[in-house]
């Protein structure tokens, strides 16, 4: 039974809901006919999603640049970044640098202006892979994949404000192809749920899992094991969408949450919370943040300040079923009709 303060949230959440969801609706269809979407001389993968929040986008963009790049291509990553002074220093980019060092990552909100621009300025890459990508229809697409978590089921979520759809569930049948999340908890069913939506079984299973973790303190990092957090007393600073996966990870691992500090997505650190980090670190065993959470923290936080360690979980994506067909689909963008 919903409180009061749910109800009449309701009251204004529910028709916003009906009103963005016919406006999203209309812009679909200003896009359909392909007039009013702009080409770039290279080959574009897109990959987003149906809800926001984190589905595991960024860990498939990942799988897909480090496939391309093992079949010879040289692709650059292609974002809008989120609450950056400066668009090179946008969390996600600065991420994907860490991970595959030498990568251009193009960054702006109108990506065929910035796409122009980069290869104006003599950008190397072959291909292009578009991180949250699926509602941004200015830019035309070679290959539209959108990830599902099946633990945030999207066919039973309303519109926001009321829910958590970017777009209403019918835009599915747009993609080139699905790939669930979380798979090793997906149902059998939930194939043909996707199905009836999309006019196709999902191409791709992926699962997410920690496989160590990076120990930060003042003058040094260290690689450890997992069950380094085995035991131990954490808080937690998860400034991403769905903060759940962490959360149940650490707890499968036997650590004790302490305390949970609140962050909303891509959330920067402000002086207050600094002190508050600070404060907390007198009687926890370690801070765990998400590398989005740690390339921001690193660069406005003295860790000689701290009286524990950050721990950064170093997460990977796997395909567990369809990755030859999934690796299949993503190279026919390269093939000359």
């Amino acid at each position: 039974m919903n409180t009061p303060l749910q109800s009449w949230l309701d009251f204004f959440a529910i028709p916003a809901s009906w009103l963005y969801g016919k406006i999203v609706r209309i812009r679909n269809r200003y896009y359909d006919n392909q007039k009013n979407v702009k080409r770039v001389p290279l080959p574009v993968i897109a990959v987003g999603n149906l809800t926001v929040g984190g589905t595991g986008k960024s860990p498939l963009v990942r799988w897909i640049v480090r496939r391309l790049r093992e079949n010879g291509y040289n692709p650059a990553i292609v974002m809008r970044g989120f609450a950056a002074v400066n668009p090179e220093l946008a969390d996600e980019a600065v991420e994907y640098k860490e991970k595959f060092g030498e990568i251009d990552v193009i960054v702006g909100g109108d990506r065929f202006v910035h796409i122009s621009k980069y290869l104006e300025n003599g950008g190397k890459a072959d291909c292009l892979v578009m991180d949250d990508g699926f509602q941004h229809r200015k830019l035309h697409r070679d290959l539209d994949i959108v990830v599902l978590d099946f633990l945030r089921d999207a066919f039973s979520q309303r519109m926001l404000p009321a829910g958590w759809l970017r777009e209403p569930v019918e835009g599915l049948r747009r993609a080139d192809a699905t790939v669930v999340s979380h798979a090793q908890c997906a149902e059998p069913k939930f194939a043909k749920e996707v199905k009836a939506i999309s006019g196709k079984e999902p191409i791709a299973w992926a699962a997410h899992h920690w496989t160590d973790l990076q120990v930060y303190v003042a003058d040094s990092d260290t690689e450890e094991s997992l069950e380094w957090l085995t035991g131990k007393s954490v808080a937690i600073r998860l400034g991403i969408g769905y903060p759940g996966p962490v959360i149940e990870a650490l707890v499968r691992l036997g650590a004790k949450i302490a305390k949970q500090l609140p962050a909303g997505d891509h959330q920067p650190f402000s002086n207050s919370e600094i002190s508050t980090l600070i404060e907390t670190s007198k009687n926890v065993d370690a801070i765990v943040m998400t590398l989005k959470d740690w390339v921001k923290a690193r660069d406005v936080m003295d860790l000689n300040k701290l009286h524990c360690p950050i721990v950064v979980p170093n997460l990977v994506l796997d395909i567990v079923e369809g990755a030859d067909d999934f690796e299949k689909l993503l190279l026919s963008v390269f093939e000359v009709s």
